[in-house]
This record gives C-alpha cells, sequence and structure tokens, in this order.
C-alpha cells in the first residue's frame, strides 16, 4: 500500500513523487514507457515550435 501513487511518470509526476518520498511518504509511480514523459523524451510541441519560429528570420533575410 502506497501513501501515494502516481500515474504517469513526466516531469509533474516525478516531481510529486519525489517530493512526496522526501517527506517520507511510500510512494509508487506507473508509466507505461519511459520515464520522463512526452516533453522530455520527444520534445514539447510548444518548445519545437519555437524553436521553428526563431528560425524564420534566418529564412527572410
Amino acid at each position: 500500500m502506497y501513501d501515494l501513487f502516481v500515474i504517469g511518470a513526466g516531469s509533474g509526476g516525478v516531481r510529486s513523487a519525489r517530493l512526496a518520498a522526501a517527506q517520507g511518504f511510500s510512494v509508487g509511480i506507473a508509466e507505461s514507457s519511459r520515464v520522463g514523459g512526452t516533453c522530455v523524451i520527444r520534445g514539447c510541441v510548444p518548445k519545437k515550435l519555437m524553436v521553428h519560429a526563431a528560425e524564420f528570420s534566418q529564412y527572410f533575410r
């Protein structure tokens, strides 16, 4: 039995699990893939959009 059971080991899930564990709570995490979540493993769509948008100024020169 866990004090906290986190579904999804993305950045938010891992952070909450670590904070709870640091306070002495028993923590479990369920993740169907790798720890880190979509943003860390594949890159967030907003982050990719901002990177591509930053490159447009070079195309217009």
